[in-house]
């Protein structure tokens, strides 16, 4: 396994985490089961991966869980991003939304340093932007948390490149975590230069667009999760037609090469800058 510096903190990071929103379960995915979740988080421990990315809002609070019990015995040899920002007042998709406040931010590390079982959280992410509430006041709570020891670093998630530069007035953001794959490459057009001038990690989340970039999908698949909702138009209507018409170009390439899909979109993703 390779590893790489995480922008200008000292997180040495391997090139690939372990993303846990999927064995979050309800409302986004179908449970895969506590044990299947637990093994699949030993595993890629045991390949080398040292990067675990996991949030509240996944399966409300049950991923953050699963990463705390599975990671406890060797919590002194990974790294564990988790996020803030994303509340419920019920356990259904329809009930999330965009909380970055003082009072919800203090509220949310102690309820995530509790759910981890881990005395400090090493990157705490801002999990979308929250347009109600002002950037400072989100930013001096993350230095007030960072201060009291709780968190070691600060990272955002679906941020702008305006919306960066508006954070770093107030503090120092070591991380951007945006959607990135061949399908979906917005942010290389101003995000990742003020990225690279800045100094902050990229972690590419979706490198393989939900599923989409293996190649085990065609236009006649029809999704029983959040994908089927048309939330976004990778996965339904004519927005997926075109993709899975790349994918099949792509999937070309591929066995030219003697490789899978999936191996040529991640070897893409870890050549881009940042």
């Amino acid at each position: 396994m390779e590893y790489r510096k995480l922008g200008s903190s000292d997180l040495n990071v391997s090139v690939m985490g372990y993303g846990a929103w999927g064995i979050g379960g309800a409302p986004f995915w179908n449970s895969e089961g506590h044990t299947k979740s637990l093994d699949s988080i030993r595993k890629a421990f045991d390949l080398g991966i040292n990067f675990f990315d996991t949030a509240p809002v996944y399966g409300f609070g049950h991923s953050e869980e699963l990463i705390g019990k599975a990671l406890k015995p060797v919590r002194d040899k990974v790294i564990i991003a988790t996020k803030c920002g994303l509340r419920w007042d019920k356990e259904a998709l329809g009930s999330i939304r965009k909380d970055a406040s003082r009072n919800s931010i203090l509220e949310e590390v102690d309820q995530s340093l509790k759910r981890l079982d881990t005395d400090v959280i090493d990157l705490y992410q801002v999990h979308w932007p929250d347009v109600e509430t002002e950037q400072k006041e989100t930013m001096e709570t993350l230095l007030e948390i960072q201060e009291k020891g709780k968190i070691r670093h600060i990272g955002v998630s679906n941020y702008s490149a305006k919306q960066i530069e508006e954070g770093l007035q107030y503090a120092n953001i070591i991380s951007l975590q945006p959607e990135f794959s061949l399908l979906m490459r917005d942010i290389q057009n101003d995000t990742v230069p003020v990225c690279l001038e800045k100094n902050i990690g990229i972690i590419a989340y979706s490198p393989l667009a939900s599923g989409v970039l293996t190649g085990k999908y065609d236009k006649h698949t029809k999704f029983k999760d959040w994908r089927s909702k048309g939330i976004i138009g990778t996965f339904t209507g004519e927005g997926f037609s075109r993709n899975i018409a790349k994918v099949d170009r792509l999937k070309a390439i591929a066995d030219e090469e003697g490789r899978t899909c999936a191996q040529l979109a991640i070897n893409w993703v870890l050549r881009q800058e940042g």
